[in-house]
């Protein structure tokens, strides 16, 4: 049983200017929990499992996730925020209403927090926007002058998402949403899209706009911060716009759009949400959390549970030779990362993702297509499956047992399909959690012992990835991606066929990097084996301009290489510029892409050299020292401490990633891996010193 504090149940009004002053909470909440869920009723009674018949007649808010009521998570979240949240208000229908109040009174709210707002079923229903007006004029004398939350009540947010701290970020004179990034183009037409400035502030909002109709993929769910003077906004709304129609004030989100001409909204971003909207939704939905959250919507943490992660890269110059025998310089970029969980279970199980291991459930053709191109036929868990499969024969021949069984889980958040080497982050993450967990620190030497075991180095690691995906999956690649991504750091990268691979990888000096830019395409892109293979063909066949240029390719990361360390940036940038000419000869036009092409030269525009970080769809960006000298000579350049002569400031730094964005690009400063704390041969894979005194400590449950 989950018990509110006295605050939650009822409040007296009180002024801003007291509530500043006071103790007493400084928010209300209102639930939107009107609705019938039809789809999700038809589908539990169509079900021939008649597993989830216990459901039927049982509104979305009160759907056990995590082991409670949805709607319990909403209550601990406004629980752990200090006092700041009070009165909670729940509208609901005839229908439902005698559930939500039994609900209310066992959590400690007293059944008058729920108002009913007189329907009987979905073709009389009120509409979202007149539930929210009619739970603020029913409870004003709860609510008083109070900032109010709005909330929808079949709406669950991921682990990272912190009401607490979503309300410590808002401007005092501004309103709040959340958002978060969709994975389709497609799925712009079922959600509402809101556009933000440099500053966050919410611009525009689109309800289920074509994707052709905004370059932004930023989603804003059912939940909203309103200050207090919007709840006077919101009875003009309604005397606006009711007489249009119950299409007008059905949506949350049209009342959100009428209010941007009229108050200031600041924009967060989340990493996504719980959609569960027909039993296949829901299915997904308790399948992932019951085996990778806790009852709180938390990351599940067990004794033995190991988590690894492995971060995008970026090719700074000398690719693609790297897969015709030349030479790479590759930094990792540790803004985007894939991170594997592995829990020890009774049964060896891997936990398909909720969006991207969608297998059999679209809403129609289109969304099969684009889910289809985006993911492949099984999106991330067949790269689970292949490494955990090569793992355990590699352990075989080596007569390594493997006694314990786990439940593996996966997340990332690196862009799909332009070049940031997603699906062998995922692989090297896999890898890393699988040697962490069959040899944890401390035993016989640790991941690194177990590694030895199998007779393999470091620099043996690389080429064992590019096998699970060459040879397990069929996936065309080269090497680069694996060995930044094992490696870490900064990398110079020897491919010629001569050099023995234990000589072939040598760290530079991360230090030596200047600030260095990430520009991606948000638009769907094509498979770069399909771009490499008609090269491939011609080189094999002595091609004497495709082995000239890869030379060239080669020669330059040499020279890259002796730049940084010179400190002679105007060098870099000319090598980085003939990176990608040699490229665009090598390749032509048509394969390197129309969209492409147009990054580079908005890069360059902007007074950016730029370059493919690999097979194409992001740009690894260095400013020109002319275009910076140019800048702070006309005073363009804002005086502001710098740790680097070519660092954009703040605001250059947000009319260029404006600039981009209007062209349906991002552009964000890459985070590097400083100290290659991100590669496997970091501490994290090598023994580590055990805590001494430390007790492992829990309680037995017997089942007889």
């Amino acid at each position: 049983r989950v018990l509110a504090p006295p605050h939650l149940s009822r409040a007296a009004p009180r002024s801003p200017a007291q509530a500043a002053m006071s103790d007493e909470p400084r928010w209300a909440a209102v639930i939107l929990a009107a609705g019938y869920g039809s789809r999700l009723q038809k589908d539990i009674e169509a079900d021939p499992s008649r597993q989830f018949s216990n459901l039927l007649g049982q509104p979305k808010g009160l759907l056990p996730v995590g082991g409670v009521p949805l709607l319990d998570h909403w209550i601990r979240a406004f629980r752990e925020c200090g006092g700041r949240v009070g009165p909670v208000v729940i509208v609901t229908n005839e229908y439902f209403h005698r559930q939500f109040a039994e609900w209310a009174v066992s959590r400690g709210l007293g059944r008058d927090c729920v108002v009913n707002d007189g329907t009987t079923s979905n073709d009389n229903r009120l509409g979202a926007c007149r539930d929210l007006q009619l739970a603020l004029q029913e409870k004003a004398h709860m609510i008083g002058d109070r900032d109010v939350l709005v909330v929808a009540g079949d709406t669950l947010f991921y682990e990272d998402f912190s009401l607490a701290r979503f309300l410590d970020s808002l401007p005092e004179d501004r309103g709040g949403v959340v958002t978060y990034r969709i994975k389709e183009d497609a799925e712009t037409r079922k959600r509402g899209i809101v556009e933000t400035d440099s500053t966050g502030k919410v611009t525009r909002l689109l309800e289920k706009p074509d994707p052709s109709e905004t370059t932004s993929r930023a989603a804003c769910p059912a939940f909203y911060a309103y200050r207090h003077p919007c709840k006077a906004l919101i009875d003009e709304f309604m005397l606006t716009k009711a007489p249009e129609g119950l299409d007008a004030v059905d949506a949350p989100g049209k009342l959100l759009a009428w209010l941007l001409e009229r108050a200031e909204i600041q924009a967060m971003p989340i990493s996504g949400r719980a959609d569960i909207g027909n039993l296949k939704q829901y299915k997904d939905a308790l399948n992932f959390y019951s085996q990778t959250l806790d009852a709180e919507l938390r990351k599940l943490k067990t004794a033995g549970d190991v988590v690894a992660r492995a971060y995008a890269r970026a090719a700074l110059v000398g690719n693609p030779s790297d897969g015709f025998g030349g030479k790479t310089l590759a930094l990792l970029v540790k803004n985007f990362y894939a991170e594997v969980t592995v829990r020890p279970s009774e049964r060896l199980t891997f936990v398909p993702h909720p969006e991207y291991d969608r297998e059999h459930d679209f809403a129609n053709m289109g969304e099969l297509l684009l889910n289809t191109e985006l993911n492949g036929y099984y999106g991330g868990l067949r790269l689970l499956r292949a490494t955990t499969k090569r793992f355990a024969a590699l352990c075989e021949k080596a007569r390594i047992p493997l006694e314990r069984n786990f439940t593996m889980s996966y997340e990332t958040n690196i862009p799909r399909m332009v070049g940031l080497s997603g699906s062998s982050a995922i692989v090297t993450a896999t890898l890393r959690a699988l040697l962490r967990f069959y040899a944890p620190d401390g035993y016989a030497g640790g991941p690194a012992g177990l590694l030895q075991r199998l007779g393999l180095g470091d620099h043996d690691v690389p080429q064992l990835v590019l096998d699970v995906e060459q040879r397990e999956l069929g996936i065309t690649a080269g090497l680069q991606d694996r060995v930044i991504q094992w490696y870490g750091g900064l990398v110079h990268m020897d491919f010629r066929p001569s050099v023995p691979r234990e000589a072939a990888y040598r760290p530079v000096d991360v230090g030596l990097l200047p600030p260095l830019y990430l520009a991606y395409n948000t638009r769907l892109q094509g498979d770069s084996g399909k771009v490499h293979s008609p090269v491939r063909e011609r080189f094999q066949q002595g091609d004497a301009k495709v082995i000239a240029g890869m030379e060239t390719l080669a020669a330059n990361t040499d020279a890259a290489v002796d730049a940084l360390k010179a400190g002679d940036m105007d060098k870099l940038c000319t090598l980085m510029d003939a990176n990608f000419a040699t490229r665009r000869a090598i390749y032509g036009d048509e394969a390197v892409g129309e969209r492409n092409i147009e990054l580079v030269a908005l890069a360059s525009e902007r007074g950016l050299a730029a370059k493919f970080t690999g097979s194409g769809g992001a740009c690894v960006c260095l400013r020109r020292p002319a275009a910076a000298e140019a800048a702070a000579a006309s005073g363009a350049s804002l005086a502001m401490p710098r740790s680097h002569p070519l660092e954009l400031s703040p605001e250059e730094e947000a009319d260029i990633r404006a600039a981009f964005e209007l062209r349906g690009f991002q552009f964000v400063r890459i985070r590097y891996d400083e100290d290659a704390s991100g590669g496997g041969r970091s501490p994290a894979l090598r023994p580590q010193p055990s805590d001494k005194g430390h007790e492992l400590k829990g309680s037995v449950l017997q089942i007889d």
